[in-house]
């Protein structure tokens, strides 16, 4: 396994952030499943968590075509992307990889 110059850091940070995704996402499923005329406070805060592809799908989704709009793959949507996100923090803040003293 391949180490980095910041990989700890990196997998903290990265980590947090998906698991604030991952919380806000399940609640705002939850929520949206189970209550029979929701208002998504949660939904409004993971579009902003996951600032700027939340807000691209979030503004994106008027454009789709009435009765395809469905607001579960909405949240799903932006699940997914803050998890890429996460992926991209880890991969941004990890740095170079450290060489290990072996021979190539």
């Amino acid at each position: 396994m391949r180490r980095y110059r910041r990989g700890t850091v990196a997998a903290v940070l990265a980590g947090a952030y998906a698991i604030l995704v991952l919380v806000l996402g399940v609640v705002s499923l939850v929520i949206l499943l189970t209550v029979q005329d929701p208002i998504l406070l949660t939904g409004v805060a993971l579009a902003a968590v996951t600032f700027p592809l939340g807000w691209l799908i979030w503004w994106g989704w008027d454009f789709l075509p009435p009765g395809t709009a469905d607001p579960v793959l909405l949240i799903v949507a932006l699940t997914v992307a803050g998890l890429l996100q996460s992926w991209l923090i880890w991969r941004m803040i990890r740095g170079p990889s450290l060489h290990t003293g072996g021979t190539a």
